[in-house]
């Protein structure tokens, strides 16, 4: 059975602060795969690694053109409005 890493110890790992761990968790943000332990959060290191690689391939891969990108109702945010300057 492999051990499982704390959120400090992926933290160290990955050289982010450990509160990071916690909220990309509790938003859904980008983590490998993690494990509940009662309370605990626990990570599988053959997890951490398959997560790391699919960084990379992304990484060497160019990013996806958005096409028909469905406009929001609403005001523009900020983004949006200096987006679109410049596109002008």
């Amino acid at each position: 059975m492999e051990q499982l890493y704390s959120p400090e110890t992926l933290a160290k790992l990955l050289g982010i602060a450990e509160q990071t761990i916690y909220n990309r968790h509790s938003t859904g943000g980008d983590l490998p795969v993690s494990v509940k332990i009662g309370r605990l959060l626990r990570f599988r290191p053959s997890d951490v690694m398959t997560w790391l690689d699919q960084k990379q391939l992304m990484q060497r891969s160019p990013p996806p053109i958005a096409t028909n990108t469905k406009r929001r109702r609403g005001r523009p945010s900020k983004k949006e409005e200096i987006a679109a300057r410049r596109l002008q």
